[in-house]
């Protein structure tokens, strides 16, 4: 939610400050590159929501990166017998 408040953000103050016939750099290139920058930003959030995949950080069907068995998460240990001591086989 926070990077389409600024995506938003961006594309009004860009698109505010935007005159390519300014003696300005910052008005005349800058800000036209940023709003396109953002524009683009825009398409691709929108096609990835679209389809799905902006909606889950890792894993698979939206499970988060601190749960469920992911990177930082529980069930990281064999499921059957104790692998620790005395030689026996994992």
């Amino acid at each position: 939610m926070w990077s389409w408040i600024i995506i938003v953000l961006g594309l009004v103050a860009s698109g505010y400050f935007t005159d390519v016939h300014s003696e300005s750099n910052l008005q005349a290139i800058v800000c036209p590159i940023i709003f396109a920058i953002l524009i683009i930003t825009t398409l691709i959030k929108a096609s990835l929501l679209s389809s799905g995949l902006s909606s889950s950080r890792s894993g698979t069907n939206g499970t988060s990166f601190l749960g469920g068995g992911g990177f930082l998460g529980g069930d990281s240990g064999s499921s059957g017998g104790d692998c620790s001591g005395g030689g026996g086989d994992c």
